[in-house]
């Protein structure tokens, strides 16, 4: 502990140089700062329901896009095709 206090350091540097204060008056900054951005995102739903008000979002039909309805058996022999065709190219 010798060593430090030569070098400079020590309690009575801090506090000749006001560092407790600095310390707190950095920590409050910090808390406040979370509890604003925290509070900012905990008012984001509300925030979006009055946007929805002016801005509505589109709904898409997909029954007009033409999707056609597909049966697990036509899945399975699409993605077995697939396979075989890429074993196939692979060799």
């Amino acid at each position: 502990m010798h060593i430090l206090s030569d070098m400079g350091h020590g309690w009575h540097n801090i506090i000749n140089a006001n560092g407790i204060s600095i310390t707190i008056v950095g920590m409050l900054l910090v808390f406040f700062s979370l509890s604003i951005i925290s509070l900012i995102i905990a008012s984001m739903p509300h925030f979006l329901k009055i946007v929805e008000r002016y801005f509505p979002e589109e709904e898409e039909e997909f029954a007009k896009k033409g999707v056609k309805a597909v049966s697990e058996t036509e899945v399975v022999a699409a993605i077995s095709a697939a396979l075989c065709h890429n074993m196939k190219s692979s060799n």
